[in-house]
């Protein structure tokens, strides 16, 4: 039987629609429909998932579909994925980034402090050029919650030492005004912050 009969009647003994379907697979509706008419194949990994979600093993799945047999042994996988030249490029930057302090003889804490700004515009940036709506088809909630405690667990770190230098350069400003004579300021700023 052929993977696309294969997928229409397991999606069809469990009172499925192809959009019930696509969202158990964190794919396009378009995709299953594809598929089930026989127009697109599924990739490995799809293959796979829905063998996972129908019970059924990768043989009972694919046996007798020669065409996508033939697909999965011609298709040649790609040198390095786009994820793989991400990771590189992003080590290579920053090795390149430790040489350049290293050479301008700038300590790490230095360093850190040099990239706050830019670190803080470019993960505003990339979180505005997210499509989220597709983000929320890739990734799985439990991916979605260790990302976020990584970005927290990273951030806290600089929000803290940029609020404690906001603090300190206040106070800093209103011990001189103090010293100018505005003592009343004083007063109601550290009754309002310092109870």
């Amino acid at each position: 039987m052929k993977i696309s009969q294969q997928i229409k009647q397991q999606r069809e003994q469990r009172h499925w629609s192809q959009a019930d379907l696509a969202k158990r697979l964190n794919i396009s509706r378009e995709s299953i429909s594809k598929w089930e008419s026989d127009t697109a194949l599924p990739s490995f990994t799809n293959v796979i998932k829905l063998g996972e979600l129908f019970d059924l093993s990768l043989d009972d799945l694919i046996k007798g579909d020669d065409k996508l047999i033939h697909n999965f042994e011609s298709h040649e996988p790609e040198p390095l994925s786009r994820l793989s030249k991400f990771v590189l490029s992003v080590t290579g930057l920053s090795i390149v980034g430790y040489l350049i302090g290293l050479a301008l003889h700038m300590s790490a804490s230095n360093l850190r402090d040099w990239l706050e700004l830019p670190f803080i515009i470019t993960l505003i940036w990339l979180l505005c050029t997210i499509n989220w709506t597709q983000m929320n088809r890739i990734l799985s909630k439990k991916t979605l919650i260790i990302g976020g405690l990584c970005l927290t667990f990273l951030l806290i770190p600089s929000i803290t030492q940029s609020i404690h230098d906001m603090i300190s350069g206040m106070w800093a400003g209103i011990m001189q005004s103090e010293k100018d004579g505005y003592l009343g300021v004083i007063l109601l700023f550290k009754s309002i912050f310092f109870k």
